[in-house]
């Protein structure tokens, strides 16, 4: 996750450079920092994600700053959860019952329900987060790891009340809202209590192209893609399956449905890496786009064979981003990329000096490149594959605007 406090002074940068920067890009735009750091300066903005519940959290924090009918909405909320009696369950999804206690399950059926009697959807969005963190705090996975990895019996058996879990999170949540709303006014970013510019959230692969995101709109671009497959990094699929179980999912986008969620996997499936079906020619691409990728490959050659076919497929689906991704950025625009480099087999996997490679294959230029220690990390020191990554590298390029195919 990364720290607002450098995204927002990255932004001012690049604006001191170019003032007449109006609209960011994040193709990959997870929880929604840039988002909101953008927001702060006024800016345009453009958000993609292929995870339902991060499009979902970057929508919660575009909707109207209505404290007072949201207020509302919650005291109404409230009393409509109190008053249900009903023990029928809102989801049964296969397995539910090895992720939650009956008597937690109910009290969320209530809490679905009464989110649903809203009219409003842009307050449900709201609650919906509120949900969310209530799901994933009372569920039998253990909430010290991004996998779903269930919780001994003794945690299973611990006293738990999901609603005044509820009640406090989404309280909490308000009380954010109204902070953020006093910025705002104060900056004069309102408009009838409306941010005054435009937000452009998208539920999808930003290696496809979708009809609502124009080309050549945005003026700069800040991102984190993965640091690697989701599988043998940091599994965010995994870790919003259960949310998104007792979230109604047309809130979130037109395209989100069920399909997310055929299995645990899925959403990391769809994601960077997820699919290690690999052609032949893909991998000479690969090789022709970046010549550190051919000199990773080379050095994996003595390893088991999974090694080199989890960094072929991050890579590959990694190139297959970038012309998307730059057709929607300006001639001679700035781009910010941050990334880390794992380690794959004990060693350093250069993701820093691939993705440099793939970009300058495309005509961009390299401005500059900052190492940066990670002082606070939202991940273990160690997982089951490798030692995770102490130090971020952040690559600064321009867009060249031509591109060989």
């Amino acid at each position: 996750m990364m720290v607002p406090q450098m995204q927002g002074d990255i932004i001012r940068a690049a604006l001191k450079a170019d003032p007449n920067i109006r609209q960011i890009l994040d193709p990959f735009v997870g929880s929604g920092t840039a988002l909101t750091e953008s927001m702060m300066l006024g800016k345009r903005f453009v958000g993609i994600d292929i995870n339902p519940l991060a499009i979902l959290l970057c929508r919660a924090k575009t909707i109207p700053f209505f404290d007072a009918a949201l207020k509302q909405h919650f005291d109404e909320l409230m009393a409509t959860v109190n008053d249900d009696r009903s023990c029928k369950l809102a989801t049964t999804f296969c397995g539910w019952n090895k992720w939650f206690r009956r008597d937690v399950a109910i009290r969320l059926s209530r809490l679905r329900r009464g989110i649903e009697s809203i009219d409003a959807k842009w307050a449900r969005r709201f609650f919906w987060i509120a949900l969310a963190e209530t799901v994933r705090l009372s569920s039998n996975s253990r909430t010290s790891t991004f996998k779903l990895h269930i919780r001994p019996d003794d945690e299973i058996s611990r006293t738990l009340s999901p609603v005044a879990m509820f009640n406090r999170i989404a309280a909490r949540n308000l009380a954010h809202l109204k902070t953020a709303k006093a910025v705002f006014e104060e900056r004069g970013l309102l408009s009838r209590g409306r941010y005054s510019e435009t937000v452009n959230l998208s539920l999808h692969d930003s290696a496809v192209k979708r009809d609502a995101l124009v080309d050549g709109e945005s003026d700069f671009l800040i991102t984190s893609p993965p640091y690697g497959d989701n599988a043998t990094t940091i599994p965010y699929g995994q870790h919003s399956f259960l949310p998104l179980q007792w979230v109604q999912l047309e809130d979130i986008d037109p395209v989100a449905n069920v399909d997310f969620l055929k299995s645990t996997h899925e959403i990391d499936t769809r994601s960077l890496g997820g699919s290690k079906v690999i052609a032949n020619k893909q991998v000479t691409k690969l090789r022709q786009r970046s010549r550190t990728f051919a000199e990773c490959l080379r050095r994996l050659k003595s390893e088991p064979a999974d090694r080199a076919a989890r960094v072929t497929a991050f890579c590959r689906d990694l190139n297959e981003c970038i012309d998307p991704i730059l057709d929607r950025l300006k001639p001679n625009s700035y781009m910010v990329w941050i990334v880390g480099n794992r380690k794959v087999a004990g060693r350093s996997f250069p993701l820093d000096r691939i993705l440099s490679d793939f970009l300058v294959s495309r005509g961009a230029e390299r401005i500059a490149q900052i190492k940066r220690v990670i002082p606070t990390k939202r991940m273990a020191v160690r997982n089951n594959i490798a030692e995770t990554m102490g130090r971020e590298s952040i690559l600064v390029l321009r867009n060249g605007g031509s591109r060989e195919s």
